[in-house]
């Protein structure tokens, strides 16, 4: 046992084992005697932890520079938004008329130029979209609810029934393009039909093929449905996140307006002037453009990468709470059911100790965001020879920005359970998982897949249905087509984007409970033991059944660990006969 480097093992001289101690101090005072991440386990650490609940400064700060440079940049983007805005002319909304632009007197006459504000808006207003926003309005509303209901609904079957939750997702994926295959059938529109109907057959047939990791990724969700169900306040917490994204979201775009509002109307790019008219060619053109200021185009290259980084930060948090409270649910001990208090606790310090850690995550994921954006960008762009290499070299930065997600994710995970810097989290998770032979990859992405396949299909089915639906009831009612085509298009529209919007959102807490769960259990097999042991019963079998065949002989002839041994039996492990040295497991906050 004394070979592991990192074994989980409280060493106590036998006069120090025959007189437990009990008080805090003395515990931290033993801890500093040696590395204390030698000393305590996992639960160890967490009881520890359980009686600093109230005191978020126990953590010391990690990752302050990122901190800062984080704070820095918010008040810079805030504070010259603000100046922008200030600079607002206040004509704007009559600049933003198309007649403006169109008029040579605008731009050539000596008091049009210097006025303020950028737009192309096309001639007129449309009064029939006008006309069907607002009948559609009352629809929208009710098909957004209706989103919420059926998330709300299935995250309740994924708590109860997993199983049965799992395989009828599936069902209602296959069912939905079967159903879209049908419906583009009768409009007799050959090409989605065929192609809907392709689709459902060969996800029919691959789920059939695969149907064994199927009941593993139900057990998995089933799994983090029992973490979710003792921790509810983690849909709470994750539903503010988001609304506090959407906030921040409007206040960052808002800055962007202001600031492209500031410059100037000049010449357009035409060829001819004739008859009131700005003709390119024999084309007629606005004879005005609005030009920026030169300090616009900058400034919002920069506040809208605060806002990419500010975003990641938000889901960076998510994870770090989420990842913190399943942490300390899954040591706590056998039989607790309360953890009040556990959510805003880790809320503390993903605002406090750990935001510096939060910001450096977040901007390697920016980073991560934006090489996906080039990526995509360059495959759309290649023609040729040149597009076959930009296939092989996005593929390859494609899984470089996979592999840098994943660590950081579970970096995060990590970080919240042991307070650690966001580095030194992700070389200890990268060392779990390698000294246990385990992946993060095999099957991590089947839930994933599963659960945003069905998002995506069933808000185009919902999208559809109800579309349709309200197209019919217009029509009945009004008698105009017209006017129920466009409503039906508009509320179809708004109940596909909200439903995939919030069945994702949930869908990623179940998946980052998955995550979270996944990270205690590596910390338990890299300390041989069981804390909870229906949990580490499924995992153990996710394990054995999704390891690559050079991996799983590599763990055969690995030496052969004595059987785990659960954390609820305190007492001596192991005494050397001629030594005051002895191994134990604690008992409570005490040493025996």
């Amino acid at each position: 046992a004394s070979s592991r480097p990192r074994a989980s093992r409280l060493v106590a001289t036998a006069r120090e084992a025959n007189e437990p101690r009990t008080s805090n101090a003395a515990m931290a005072d033993y801890a500093r005697e040696d590395d204390d991440s030698a000393l305590f386990t996992s639960s160890e650490r967490h009881e520890i932890a359980n009686e600093n609940d109230g005191n978020l400064a126990a953590r010391p700060h990690r990752d302050v520079a990122f901190k800062r440079a984080f704070a820095t940049s918010l008040a810079v983007t805030i504070l010259c938004g603000l100046l922008a805005l200030s600079r607002v002319s206040a004509d704007a909304h009559v600049l933003t008329e198309a007649e403006t632009l169109n008029k040579y007197e605008s731009c050539h006459a000596a008091n049009g130029v210097g006025a303020r504000r950028r737009t192309l808006l096309e001639d007129g207003a449309d009064e029939d979209a006008a006309t069907a926003l607002t009948k559609a309005r009352p629809y929208v509303v009710m098909a957004m609810l209706g989103a919420c209901a059926m998330g709300a609904l299935a995250l309740t079957a994924f708590k109860r029934h997993p199983r049965f939750a799992t395989w009828s997702m599936i069902y209602v994926k296959i069912g939905s393009c079967f159903a879209l295959s049908i419906a583009f059938a009768i409009e007799r529109m050959a090409f989605p039909c065929i192609l809907f109907a392709l689709f459902a057959a060969f996800f029919a047939y691959w789920m059939h093929a695969t149907r064994d990791r199927v009941e593993l990724v139900a057990k998995l969700l089933g799994a983090a449905s029992t973490a979710l169900k003792d921790n509810p306040h983690l849909i709470t917490t994750s539903v503010f996140a988001g609304l506090a994204v959407i906030v921040s979201s409007i206040m960052f775009f808002t800055c962007v307006w202001g600031a492209y509002m500031n410059g100037s109307i000049a010449p357009s790019d035409y060829e001819t002037y004739t008859g009131g008219k700005c003709y390119y060619g024999e084309e007629v053109v606005p004879c005005c453009e609005w030009q920026t200021d030169g300090w616009v185009g900058p400034y919002v290259v920069f506040a809208l990468l605060v806002w990419l980084w500010s975003h990641m930060i938000a889901a960076e948090m998510r994870t770090f709470v989420i990842g913190g409270s399943i942490s300390r649910w899954y040591f706590a001990p056998a039989g607790t059911t309360a953890f009040v208090g556990t959510t805003r606790e880790f809320i503390g310090h993903a605002f406090g100790a750990s935001f510096g850690s939060l910001a450096f995550g977040g901007l390697v994921l920016t980073g991560v965001t934006i090489l996906r954006n080039l990526n995509e960008r360059l495959r759309r762009e290649s023609r040729g020879f040149m597009a076959i290499l930009a296939c092989i070299v996005t593929a390859v930065m494609d899984c470089i920005a996979e592999i840098i997600e994943t660590i950081t994710k579970f970096a995060t995970i990590q970080c919240a359970i042991t307070g650690e810097s966001l580095l030194e989290s992700g070389r200890e998770v990268t060392r779990l998982l390698k000294d246990n032979f385990l992946s993060a990859l095999r099957v991590w992405w089947l839930p994933e897949m599963i659960l945003n396949m069905t998002a995506l299909f069933f808000a185009i089915f919902y999208g559809v249905v109800v579309g349709i639906s309200v197209h019919v009831g217009v029509q009945v009612s009004t008698g105009d087509d017209d006017l129920a085509h466009n409503v039906g298009a508009i509320v179809g529209a708004c109940a596909g984007v909200s439903s995939i919007l919030i069945l994702s959102f949930l869908f990623s807490v179940l998946l980052t409970c998955i995550d979270a769960v996944f990270i205690c259990y590596a910390r338990d097999k890299d300390e041989n033991m069981i804390t909870k042991p229906e949990i580490v019963a499924i995992y153990d079998e996710v394990t054995e059944k999704t390891r690559a065949p050079d991996v799983a002989v590599a763990a055969a002839q690995r030496a052969q660990r004595p059987p785990p041994t659960a954390r609820s039996d305190p007492g001596v492990v192991f005494q050397t006969p001629n030594a005051p040295m002895m191994y134990g497991r604690p008992d409570g906050n005490s040493l025996v």
